[in-house]
């Protein structure tokens, strides 16, 4: 009796620890992607302060937006673009249309 009570008390840490850290690791891939999210729109010529309310100021569907830059398959050239470490145009950006499109909108 004694090790089945061993036993679960080892799985029920266990399991709340990689909960947590499945949270956590959650948590910074969300934070990373907002700020390229936010960075990539500036750079479409979308100042700051609509960037970072973009949920109110623009006339987007900012979930989906936000979703393809949560499971962007291009992060890294995202990163390094934004940091102009890579020479090539901005177009690589799944949402580059949309930015593109709410820049301009925004500028009328």
């Amino acid at each position: 009796m004694y090790f089945e009570n061993a036993y679960f008390t080892v799985a029920l840490y266990l399991s709340v620890f990689v909960g947590v850290f499945l949270i956590i690791l959650h948590w910074r891939n969300s934070t990373a992607a907002e700020s390229r999210m936010q960075r990539m729109m500036m750079s479409f010529g979308i100042d700051q302060n609509t960037a970072t309310h973009a949920d109110h100021l623009l006339n987007i569907d900012i979930r989906v937006v936000r979703e393809r830059c949560r499971h962007c398959s291009v992060a890294n050239l995202c990163e390094h673009w934004l940091g102009e470490e890579a020479v090539v145009s901005n177009n690589f950006c799944p949402n580059a249309s949309v930015f593109r499109g709410a820049a301009a909108s925004s500028h009328a």
